[in-house]
């Protein structure tokens, strides 16, 4: 019998919930939410969720909140930080870009991840995984601009800024992933992020009730809960390279659900960089058994 790795299992996993999330933020702001409502509601959801999922299904680790040091809060508040710093600088930077541009640049989370993780976390560097990364960018640049060149604009580089406090946010929580179970990880992460999302919130006037769309908006929660939950699972047992790499098959998924609830036409060029993608997530698993391995 095939025995599947935890790492594909929880790492697939939020892959799909990150897809899913995306195309559920879709929703919600066709039904004319703002951007920044969307977010600081959307977090609120996500921090109640998995406080429920850590105090009522997996209660077990609630005595090991107790035993928290203060430099593992401190790297809580940091993560929890970075994430919505992350969130603040992509979404305003979508103001002033094309989604074109957004999607593409927000993937080079990457390339910082695997910087950050070299002096950070002692991940090694070699060939294989180095064109790898080229492999998987050649694939997500055909499939987010269909080819086109990318025209720079003013929120581009908030964009890029944001991408590197994703790959810090990443980076932050595998430091403390061998401390504390990740259902602990996540909630604290997701907590602290949303109490410093609703003070900013409080501060810009931003609406923190439920309006139109909130439905797509709860299912954005939900799914984003999922994502942080998962992505903890992923790196405790693997690397935040292999997480990152991972993530860069979103496209393809997004793709699907945009060809089958959006009425979004794919082309033969983003077909052919979806196979790319496939192939480099493929590649991926087989370099576990060889030397260089990614866990």
């Amino acid at each position: 019998m095939i025995k599947i790795p935890e790492r594909l299992i929880y790492s697939l996993s939020a892959v799909f919930s990150l897809s899913l999330a995306i195309f559920f933020k879709k929703k919600a702001l066709l039904s004319e939410i703002l951007p920044f409502e969307l977010l600081v509601q959307f977090m609120v959801i996500s921090a109640i969720t998995l406080t429920l999922n850590l105090f009522l299904i997996q209660s077990k680790h609630v005595k090991k909140i107790k035993k928290i040091t203060q430099s593992q809060w401190l790297f809580l508040f940091f993560a929890g930080t970075f994430l919505l710093t992350a969130y603040l600088l992509t979404t305003f930077g979508l103001e002033f870009t094309t989604s074109i541009n957004y999607s593409f640049i927000t993937r080079s989370n990457l390339i910082f991840t695997t910087i950050l993780a070299y002096f950070f976390l002692k991940e090694k560097m070699y060939l294989e995984k180095s064109l790898l990364i080229i492999g998987f960018f050649v694939g997500i640049y055909l499939v987010t601009t269909k080819g086109k060149i990318i025209i720079p604009q003013i929120g581009d580089l908030l964009i890029l800024t944001g991408a590197f406090f994703f790959a810090s946010f990443s980076v932050t929580q595998k430091k403390i992933s061998v401390h504390l179970p990740p259902e602990i990880i996540s909630w604290g992460v997701t907590t602290i992020g949303a109490i410093l999302a609703i003070l900013i919130g409080i501060i810009l006037n931003v609406s923190l009730l439920p309006g139109t769309g909130f439905i797509f908006v709860f299912l954005s929660g939900l799914t984003e809960a999922l994502i942080i939950l998962f992505m903890n699972k992923t790196i405790r047992v693997a690397n935040v390279t292999y997480y990152a790499m991972m993530t860069m098959l979103i496209p393809i998924i997004n793709g699907i659900l945009g060809f089958v609830f959006l009425n979004e036409l794919l082309t033969a060029i983003q077909i052919i960089g979806g196979s790319i993608l496939i192939i480099c997530g493929i590649l991926v698993q087989k370099l576990k058994s060889e030397n260089h391995s990614l866990a």
